[in-house]
């Protein structure tokens, strides 16, 4: 049987691309291998949100390339809208195609095998793409789906994708296109789907998804969402992606206090604590009102976690300003950072403006906002410990002692001492200490 390799950078939504087009490679008759395999067909889906992620996507097709010279290489996500020519002269590359045309993956496996190549001697493969507007015109849902049938605990669902808010250094709206919502039917009956599978957790996500609905004049909103997937039989666990703050729906909270399996874990994206740095970056909202989002979460879920992205060495951010930052995201007390460094983004408004933060300057920042993370993170894992909290136990073993993991509803990644037998059940589990980037936990009978 011809076999696959399907590699992925970035977000969830990405993620759950992938594990569509993983299904549709299955249906196809190829064996998916490890990316680190030789590979007969190589897919990789890219994000281009930093130039650090450009270059991993570049390593990545060159490494493809020389595990398999013959190999068929096919390139997509978000890198391939911003850089498709500069991938499509990388030699060994078959074809590049948008985030759109992943949809229309069936036609092109139909093709691949018989298609020739380009008139120009060029080794890219003649399969024409489906897509030909630009992405920052589309506003309309690319129809994908999973079945649940790749991974055994835990699904990504995607209900909604692009976005229209336009920060002075985000790319996504240029990649992405401008956001659009998928039908509330479809999005239960992939649900219904995935829960027959054997799944217990699922994970809503979409690039923007505190905007669902507002581009079918709200017909239906990100709360009718989870109520309608929440009675679904076998589904136990509900999460979702990140949130943002300036599009946080005002009745999520109250409608989501009477629907148990969502869980307490929101990631909102803060990007920096300073209202100087909020307004540059034309994020719409003031550091007041998200520490009263905050705030509101905290007394509406007994041990919420909240974490957050925040990004470092943005144009002009001052001492003062990154000092403002840090006092806030102390503050805030968030679980867990994500923190990355300002990199410009061609055709964003960022990118033109004065006062571009040396790199040295933005490196110090980074590390001393990762230190602070560490502390914060540590300090909420701290409190949890003597708790007991239901955890859904993984396919996966890790740590040194390999371990089976699995997370709490507020997302503590838990290490268990337990059998294979444990693998995709939900058990109580005692927090036991700190280990690493883990807590350990004792398993008790209910």
């Amino acid at each position: 049987m011809p076999t696959a390799a399907l590699i992925t950078f970035g977000c969830k939504v990405n993620q759950y691309d992938t594990q569509s087009m993983q299904e549709t490679v299955r249906r196809n008759g190829y064996t998916v291998v490890d990316e680190d395999e030789s590979a007969d067909i190589y897919f990789i889906n890219t994000c281009t949100v930093t130039h650090v992620a450009d270059q991993k996507a570049r390593q990545a097709i060159r490494r493809a390339i020389r595990k398999n010279p013959n190999a068929k290489v096919l390139v997509t996500g978000c890198y391939a809208e911003s850089g498709r020519r500069e991938i499509e002269k990388i030699p060994g590359v078959s074809f590049v195609f948008g985030n759109r045309e992943k949809a229309s993956l069936q036609a092109y496996l139909n093709e691949i095998h018989g298609g020739e190549a380009a008139e120009d001697d060029s080794p890219l493969l003649r399969i024409k793409p489906v897509q030909h507007d630009p992405i920052r015109e589309h506003a309309r849902f690319s129809h994908m789906g999973v079945s649940g049938l790749t991974q055994r605990t835990r699904a990504l669902i995607k209900i909604q994708d692009g976005c229209s808010a336009f920060c002075t250094y985000c790319i996504i709206p240029y990649v992405r296109g401008r956001m659009t919502s998928r039908p509330v039917a479809h999005i239960v009956k992939e649900t219904e789907q995935i829960a027959a599978n054997g799944y217990k957790e699922v994970v809503i996500t979409g690039v923007h998804m505190g905007t669902y609905g507002k581009d079918n004049r709200r017909k239906s909103t990100f709360a009718d969402v989870l109520e309608r997937v929440h009675p679904i039989e076998g589904i136990e666990r509900i999460r979702f992606s990140s949130i943002e703050p300036m599009n946080f729906p005002e009745d999520l909270v109250d409608r989501m206090a009477d629907l148990p399996k969502c869980m307490p874990h929101f990631h909102l994206p803060l990007q920096s604590g300073s209202d100087t740095i909020l307004r540059r970056m034309r994020r719409q909202y003031t550091t007041d009102g998200y520490g009263r989002l905050v705030e509101t979460l905290r007394l509406a879920f007994p041990s919420v976690a909240v974490t957050t992205d925040v990004m470092v060495g943005f144009p002009g951010e001052t001492d003062a300003n990154f000092d403002d930052s840090l006092q806030f995201v102390e503050e805030m007390g968030f679980s867990q950072l994500h923190v990355f460094r300002y990199s410009p983004r061609q055709g964003t408004a960022a990118a033109e403006y004065p006062d571009q933060i040396p790199p040295h300057k933005s490196a110090e920042r980074s590390k001393a906002m990762i230190a602070l993370g560490k502390q914060l993170r540590d300090k909420f894992r701290r409190r949890m410990l003597g708790k007991t909290m239901d955890v859904l136990v993984e396919d996966s073993r890790e740590g040194e002692n390999r371990q089976l993991a699995g997370f709490t509803g507020n997302y503590l990644r838990v290490l268990l001492d337990c059998t294979d037998s444990a693998i995709n059940r939900i058990m109580p589990v005692k927090l036991l200490a700190l280990d690493g980037e883990f807590v350990q936990g004792e398993v008790l009978s209910r």
